[in-house]
């Protein structure tokens, strides 16, 4: 049976500014690898556009950061991640098997 962990204190809030520039980094390296993946998967369209994404998340971080709006533009790229690994995981399977 697992024991839960105890919980440690909340932690202080960080920037918010700081924590935005951060995760759209982290979501601009993400799209990168699956790009890389969707390429060998043969998909070099997808792969293409990810790339695109990516570098447009770069580009834009500050703003992303700094925004409101910015909120909704990484929460769409996180589901645009999800979805993207689900169906390169899916092709990924399915090309092993075959």
């Amino acid at each position: 049976m697992r024991q839960k962990a105890s919980q440690s204190p909340s932690a202080p809030e960080g920037n918010p500014i700081t924590d935005r520039l951060v995760l759209a980094s982290r979501y601009a390296e993400c799209l990168r690898r699956l790009s890389r993946s969707a390429d060998r998967l043969r998909h070099a369209d997808l792969g293409e556009k990810l790339m695109e994404i990516a570098g447009c998340m770069d580009r834009m971080s500050y703003d992303i950061a700094i925004n409101d709006a910015g909120v909704e533009i990484l929460r769409r790229a996180a589901r645009l991640i999800g979805t993207v690994e689900a169906l390169v995981d899916r092709k990924a399977k399915a090309s092993i098997l075959h």
